[in-house]
Formats: structure tokens, C-alpha cells, sequence
């Protein structure tokens, strides 16, 4: 039986959309926190750092990262930026900016929340 054209090129964008989606959100994990001075790093319920502290991050230890969202720019060990990671830490969810993140990458390695 002959596979048609139109199917396999049909075949052939869906696998490219779907390679392309799991690239996205398989970076989603575990992700370590790191600053200069060696302080923890606040876990904030919102994306800025006048956000209610959640809990706080030593540095060294791993979150999980899930997704993030655009907030307060700041800087810090991994430059200067506007991306806040929704992360996991001890029990509890919150935002940290990814700029103490070392995800490898200076834009977004997860998917939009």
C-alpha cells in the first residue's frame, strides 16, 4: 500500500510540532540557586521583590522550575533580568528570579505559566 504525499508531510509537521512542544516543557526540573555572597535566595509569592517572602533558598540547593512569568527586572549571579521562575522549594510554591537560577540560559527555559 502506497503512503500518499499529503500524509507524509502531513506525518512530518506533526512529529516537528511535537518534538518542538516536548523541547519546551522538558526543560522543566530541577535547577540549582546560587548567589555571589553564598545568602539564601527568597522564594516570593509574587514576581517582585516586594512580594510576601514564601521561604527562603540556600544557596547551592535545587528548585524545581515549572514555568515562569515576566516581573520586576533584577540582577543578580546570572546577570540582569526580568524572568521569574514559578518554583518548587521545601513544600512550598513561589516565584524566584532566575537571574539566581543556573538554568544555562539567559531566556526563558520553561514555558509561559
Amino acid at each position: 500500500m502506497a503512503i500518499s504525499k499529503k500524509w507524509k508531510a502531513t506525518m512530518v509537521a506533526a512529529v516537528i510540532s511535537l518534538v518542538s512542544a516536548t523541547t519546551i516543557y522538558a526543560a522543566a526540573g530541577w535547577y540549582q540557586v546560587n548567589t555571589n555572597s553564598g545568602n539564601p535566595v527568597n522564594l516570593r509569592a509574587a514576581a517582585t521583590t516586594s512580594g510576601n517572602i514564601v521561604t527562603a533558598v540556600p544557596s547551592g540547593q535545587n528548585v524545581y522550575v515549572r514555568c515562569y512569568v515576566r516581573g520586576e527586572t533584577v540582577t543578580g549571579k546570572y546577570g540582569t533580568s526580568n524572568i521569574w521562575n514559578r518554583a518548587f522549594y521545601n513544600d512550598k510554591w513561589g516565584f524566584i528570579s532566575d537571574t539566581y537560577v543556573k538554568t544555562g540560559s539567559d531566556g526563558p527555559v520553561v514555558p509561559l505559566c
